[in-house]
């Protein structure tokens, strides 16, 4: 059927991403297999904010920050980009994540945003709590192992 949605493949890409999601979560599997499927899911991301542009190709983007968390969403998409400023010698940290990620690392942020408001300094370690929340390494290759 043209014009339809099983005609510019979204069905298809949709089925993909719930298997790779699948993968990627499953602790039964190895650990390259999990990584091959983030990566993959992060392709899907990019190709669907390039999808959902307007005429120009630019996806519209919404950006707010906390702290050292600067947090880019394209609605249309249902992805987040979070950057996290490790300081002026450091190269910050970048993950993509889906929205129902990020409403997984709610606690940390609600946590991070009450010691904000509270004046207290807080020292956490990024790789450990995404980890735990998301259960994969969205900055895997981008820190130094411990």
């Amino acid at each position: 059927m043209r014009g339809s949605r099983e005609d510019d493949g979204s069905a298809d890409l949709d089925d993909v991403e719930r298997r790779l999601r699948a993968i990627r979560d499953d602790p039964g599997k190895s650990t390259t297999l999990r990584e091959l499927a983030q990566y993959q899911l992060e392709r899907i991301a990019a190709l669907r904010a390039a999808r959902s542009g307007s005429g120009t190709g630019t996806p519209a983007v919404t950006v707010d920050r906390l702290g050292p968390f600067r947090f880019a969403a394209i609605p249309a998409t249902g992805i987040v980009s979070i950057e996290i400023d490790r300081g002026a010698d450091l190269v910050p940290l970048v993950a993509v994540v889906s929205a129902d990620e990020i409403r997984r690392l709610t606690p940390l942020f609600q946590h991070l945003r009450d010691h904000a408001a509270r004046g207290d300094s807080i020292r956490i370690d990024v790789r450990e709590a995404f980890l735990e929340l998301l259960g994969h390494d969205p900055f895997r290759d981008q820190l130094d192992d411990r």
